[in-house]
């Protein structure tokens, strides 16, 4: 391989240090006091949230109110079904009107006007009536609260509201809380060109708030937030010019700077000076942004490329791919110009592969992916670990790999997608956080993690992931294993009870305590990394044993 492609895959690796790995991702992660309320409340119990949202009003912390909110809407929309006495008051009715918004947004979907049809935009308007009086009930029910209001104004970009109804929304929710970020942010999305107002007045609103704004607020570097609403290579009237973006950029860019990576009142705009970066094909600075991001993503702006956790996945590698191939052939990848995120300098997490074949099958789809792996036989499964302690010294640095660094995942995604060999990948990581995934077609389809009542999924989350991991292990009762992935318990018990209902060979013992534990099984063999070169050669050699380096290790 030469050439771009020869410079991306030698350059990879590096592109990768301080982000932390797909499976950490999250989407609009929640304040920590709020995280065992809802996790609570997805499991049906409402006293906490009920507290907590007391407080908020009582505390008059209208941005933690507005994540609460926005999270059981969430949740309602989710589950089908939201108990009428779940919450009462002031609370009910505000969380019912952002229920009955996600709701209707989620008909019309996050896509162009002309790609929705005429039967969703009938039933996104009937929704909306539907939803008016509850929005003037919880307005009236709170007064001084800003957060009715922050349904009210993504109801007049929907509606198509005149502008004196806008206005009169918008002043309301200014006047509860000047700098509420979300009454801003739904201010821009409703002032841009593609909705009710024009460029001009957009970024005009947005100067505007964040000159306005108090030092070291988010809304400081609202203009970023314009920016996602315009395509980069736009050129239309009333959009800064070359010097006002690039200031635009500089100032969301220092605002990140001045903020701790990971903090949680930078995230909006973290978020979107990414994917204008992104845009603007900046992908050194890009990638230090994602690493100040950390794990935590917001719905926006990814929303607007699809599915938010897959889409922010998905940008980060291809900035990761396209900086490593920009690397001149000399060159090094430029080093991260922001300190590294907790979550980035974690302990190794230790793995176990479950792979559909014997060992040898197994080495000879690996030729071609950069891993030395452990492989040991167990039935009609191959376990299969991360073998550091078999890397040839000297070498690993110069080894080929277009591996995004997450693990057995990505060794399978890379590997075993041609042959069709559905993977099981567990996973513990530090002493109280276990993962299980499936990989299958050359990307994860499913990937659970135990981590505690916060970590607790939907259940049609689980319901899917359950028949996924059924699927891929050809046993079990997809009931009993969704029931055990909601199980807010001890996280490596609920790993092996979920293995073992799954029919599959237990852990190694030792697994999650020590590395390799593999390295004493019964027949255990190494398959040693190699160049893609000398891969190539050898997955075309017509030699019986395509990878003489398997050598037995064990009994």
């Amino acid at each position: 391989m030469f050439g771009k492609a020869g410079r991306m895959v030698r350059n990879l690796e590096a592109t990768g240090v301080g982000l932390v790995p797909d499976h950490a991702v999250v989407v609009d992660a929640p304040d920590a006091r709020a995280v065992e309320p809802l996790a609570a409340a997805r499991r049906g119990a409402y006293e906490p949230v009920r507290a907590l949202l007391a407080a908020t009003r009582a505390e008059a912390d209208w941005t933690l109110r507005h994540e609460v909110v926005t999270a059981l809407a969430e949740i309602a929309v989710g589950g089908g079904v939201w108990p009428a006495d779940s919450l009462e008051g002031p609370d009910a009715l505000v969380v019912d009107a952002f229920r009955r918004i996600e709701e209707a947004w989620a008909v019309r979907t996050a896509a162009r006007a002309k790609d929705v049809s005429e039967e969703q935009y009938r039933a996104f308007r009937t929704l909306l009536d539907d939803v008016l009086p509850v929005i003037e009930a919880a307005v009236a029910a709170s007064p001084g609260d800003p957060v009715p209001w922050s349904a009210a104004l993504p109801h007049c970009i929907g509606a198509q509201a005149p502008r004196d109804v806008f206005e009169e929304c918008l002043g309301q929710a200014l006047a509860c809380a000047p700098h509420h970020l979300p009454t801003h942010v739904h201010a821009v999305q409703y002032l841009a060109d593609k909705w009710h107002g024009s460029h001009e007045e957009m970024f005009g609103y947005a100067a505007g708030a964040a000159a306005d704004a108090p030092e070291g607020s988010p809304l400081r570097a609202l203009e970023v937030v314009a920016l996602t609403e315009v395509e980069p290579r736009e050129r239309k009237r009333g959009i800064p010019g070359p010097d006002g973006v690039e200031a635009i950029i500089a100032t969301a860019q220092a605002y990140s700077a001045s903020r701790p990576p990971e903090d949680h009142a930078a995230r909006l705009i973290r978020n979107h000076l990414v994917w204008v970066l992104n845009g603007r094909e900046r992908w050194a600075e890009s990638l230090d942004v994602y690493r100040s991001i950390g794990r935590y993503a917001t719905a926006h702006p990814w929303v607007y490329a699809g599915d938010p956790l897959e889409a922010f996945r998905t940008f980060r590698d291809n900035a990761r791919a396209q900086l490593a191939a920009s690397i001149p052939r000399n060159g090094t990848v430029p080093a991260p110009a922001v300190p590294l995120p907790e979550s980035a300098r974690t302990e190794a997490a230790h793995e176990i592969a479950y792979v559909p074949g014997p060992p040898q099958r197994v080495s000879q789809e690996l030729l071609l992916c950069g891993a030395t792996v452990r492989l040991a036989p167990a039935g009609r499964w191959t376990l299969m670990e991360p073998a550091p302690s078999q890397e040839t010294p000297g070498k690993r640095g110069r080894r080929a790999t277009v591996l995004r660094l997450d693990g057995l995942a990505a060794v399978a995604e890379t590997a075993f997608d041609s042959a069709g060999m559905t993977t099981l990948v567990a996973r513990r990581e530090g002493d109280d956080v276990c993962v299980l995934s499936v990989v299958t077609k050359g990307r994860t389809a499913a990937r659970h993690r135990w981590a505690g009542p916060a970590a607790t999924p939907s259940q049609e989350t689980a319901r899917q992931d359950a028949e996924l991991l059924v699927a891929a292990a050809g046993q079990g009762d997809a009931r009993e294993i969704a029931r055990l992935l909601r199980d807010p318990g001890e996280a490596s018990e609920l790993l092996i009870r979920t293995l073992t209902a799954l029919g599959l060979p237990p852990l190694p013992v030792g697994f999650g305590e020590r590395a390799e534990v593999l390295a004493d099984a019964r027949g255990v063999t190494v398959h040693r990394a190699r160049s893609l070169w000398q891969g190539m050669k050898d997955f075309m050699s017509d030699e019986t044993d395509p990878n003489p380096p398997l050598q037995l290790e064990g009994r």
